[in-house]
């Protein structure tokens, strides 16, 4: 969820909090899910840091993560599994 999709949702402008339910059900925490939505639209970790104002080794422990989650060894199977779980 975009920070203006957060508050719209929160200023009852929106009914409904867009791939909740993909969430709920998904190995990976909110964080894990949004970086691996990033590496999905093709962004190197450096450009996910950029874009997050987080450091770049955040975020490459952030996608080893997501890689043992899944049990997965590349960007692209992350990028397959993402779009088989984001409603």
């Amino acid at each position: 969820m975009t920070i203006d999709q957060a508050v719209s949702f929160a200023l009852g402008e929106s009914t409904t909090a867009p791939n909740r339910a993909a969430q709920n059900t998904s190995p990976l925490t909110k964080r894990e899910f949004e970086i691996a939505r990033l590496v999905a639209d093709g962004m190197s970790n450096r450009a996910i840091a950029d874009k997050l104002v987080i450091s770049p080794r955040t975020v490459d422990g952030h996608v080893e993560r997501i890689l043992a989650k899944l049990g997965v060894t590349s960007r692209t199977r992350i990028a397959t599994w993402v779009t088989a779980h984001d409603g």
